[in-house]
């Protein structure tokens, strides 16, 4: 999203929010008066973020400014996220279609028969072949689609790397975290003047949401521990977002590493990975537009 805060104790600046997909940022821009996956018109989270803000930037072009005060990001714990994401995007499994053509990609889903996350990371990742052997393509799309090179799941595709490359390298970052997003969001209140306790967790309207069931979010310790090394690079953006994230406290950075050690231990501490961050140069300039001055 790109946000414009206009009040008469701030200077007319142009900010801009990054809605990661499937990070919550439906719930967080509908809040906010942007027509984004929404269920329903109106605003309901009172303050003066709402008030304020006025674009939004999600996997689309992007039109912020290079001179904005702060980027907002709305974010969410990689592994959720990457789970969240493959359900929302897979075809329906009872008809074989697609929920929306623009999401279907046949050769991941149809072709490969990746059906679940689990079944993606066992056949894909860890290629174990118990379950019905896969292609050689097949593991090689499972590994590019993960680290967001291959355009296969879109929520993929368009992953932290992604949003984080396109602001500026001396932006100031405000962070909403998809799994605290009442304190965060009464955090960035303060900043702007406003009331601490602006919102509370009855406000919050459900928007984007899919049904899934049991077998959908299984994901076995072996699974979880290949997707993190995937989503070591991932990982890696998510914590530089945290670190930089001006409305957090110490306390609030320790509370998502220690999260985030719960699912990706080896990821959550280290300082590299094994595979370099990819050039995504291209991709970026597919969408970036001149920014507005």
């Amino acid at each position: 999203m790109c946000v414009e805060f206009l009040s008469h104790k701030h200077t007319s600046l142009l900010h801009c929010c990054h809605s990661v997909g499937k990070a919550g940022g439906s719930t967080v821009g509908c809040s906010l008066g942007f027509s984004l996956h929404c269920s329903s018109d109106g605003q309901t989270i009172p303050g003066l973020l709402p008030v304020l803000t006025t674009h939004t930037f999600h996997r689309g072009v992007y039109d912020c400014t290079n001179t904005a005060a702060y980027y907002l990001f709305v974010v969410r714990d990689p592994l959720a996220r990457v789970l969240s994401a493959f359900n929302y995007n897979r075809p329906d499994l009872d008809e074989k279609l697609p929920k929306n053509p623009k999401f279907h990609k046949g050769a991941f889903y149809f072709d490969c028969q990746y059906w679940t996350l689990e079944e993606m990371a066992q056949k894909g990742l860890l290629h174990n072949d118990a379950g019905g052997g896969v292609s050689e393509q097949c593991q090689e799309i499972a590994d590019l689609a993960v680290k967001g090179v291959a355009d296969n799941v879109p929520h993929w595709y368009f992953n932290y790397q992604y949003y984080y490359q396109m602001v500026p390298e001396n932006a100031r970052i405000l962070v909403i975290r998809n799994e605290h997003i009442v304190d965060d969001y009464n955090s960035i209140e303060s900043m702007l003047g406003g009331k601490k306790d602006a919102l509370d967790s009855s406000l919050l309207p459900v928007n984007n949401s899919h049904e899934t069931n049991s077998t959908d979010l299984y994901l076995s310790d072996e699974s979880i521990v290949a997707l993190c090394r995937a989503l070591c690079n991932e990982i890696q953006m998510y914590k530089t977002i945290l670190h930089r994230a001006e409305n957090f406290n110490a306390d609030d950075l320790q509370t998502s590493m220690d999260e985030l050690e719960k699912k990706c231990p080896k990821e959550s501490t280290a300082d590299s990975c094994t595979d370099e961050l990819p050039d995504i140069t291209k991709k970026i300039e597919e969408r970036k537009v001149d920014p507005i001055l």
